[in-house]
């Protein structure tokens, strides 16, 4: 039986001044990546939480503090060194020149293979896709807050393992679970839903990241600490099976 193996993080919300102390941030990520494929071998795909990589948006008063492509960089090198996908916000924050909504999806080899990317109030930014992922399962990125069709267009492009982000401050935990639950269920699909947890200034984040069955149950899920993280296996040939019995035709039945 073919399984893919998924962690999806509750990491903390940064709040970086400088420049160094935003590559610093480039850098934990980049260990827990490698950290967390030594401690779990079965792991092959790691998904962190929007706003994990720059904090939230607002706009410093000397300018950006990196540059685009600096964060991805690292993040590549990091899972080609641990040899797993990772899922990473490259959210503007207070850091970058874009500040709209964005995450990326890198594979095992250390390639950027999607993007999505979300303009304020769903303006602009980059239609959702679907790619080939980790084991082969058909991925696609979602930052549903934004966006609320970018969910649905995935699952009907044939999505198997959908990443959505919906999270905010101020959204309760469970409202983002039972959203991933229905999700998983409509598209006969696995769903990811991080979300940071913790305090960054005025914000508070729940926390409670989950990853969620092609039946709409609970497979994982962190609690509101921050840095948890939550580690199921998905069965590509038990999800596929699923789908040919929901989709098969039913018989025509005799008079």
């Amino acid at each position: 039986m073919r399984t893919v193996g998924v962690a999806v993080l509750s990491h903390t919300v940064p709040t970086p001044r400088t420049r160094g102390e935003v590559r610093l941030n480039y850098l934990r990520i980049a260990d827990l990546v490698v950290g967390m494929a030594h401690g779990e071998p079965g792991l092959d795909l790691i998904v962190f939480p929007e706003y994990g990589t720059h904090g939230f948006r607002g706009a410093p008063a000397s300018g950006p503090l990196v540059e685009p492509g600096e964060d991805v960089a690292i993040f590549s090198r990091a899972c080609r060194t641990a040899g797993v996908w990772g899922v990473f916000s490259t959210s503007g924050g207070c850091c970058r020149p874009e500040p709209g909504h964005a995450v990326v999806l890198i594979d095992d080899r250390g390639e950027v293979v999607a993007r999505h990317r979300r303009g304020a109030g769903g303006r602009g930014g980059d239609p959702p896709d679907v790619v080939d992922g980790p084991g082969g399962l058909r991925t696609g990125l979602s930052i549903s807050r934004d966006d609320p069709l970018a969910g649905p267009a995935c699952r009907y492009r044939g999505a198997e393992l959908l990443v959505r982000y919906q999270a905010e401050p101020g959204l309760p935990a469970a409202a983002q679970v039972r959203a991933a639950r229905a999700a998983a269920w409509l598209g006969t699909c696995y769903v990811v839903a991080p979300n940071a947890a913790g305090r960054a200034g005025p914000h508070r984040c729940s926390g409670h990241s989950a990853i969620v069955g092609f039946d709409g149950a609970t497979l994982a899920a962190c609690g509101d600490e921050e840095h948890e993280f939550s580690y199921a296996e998905l069965s590509v040939d038990a999800l596929r099976r699923a789908r040919a019995g929901r989709h098969r035709p039913e018989r025509a039945r005799a008079c």
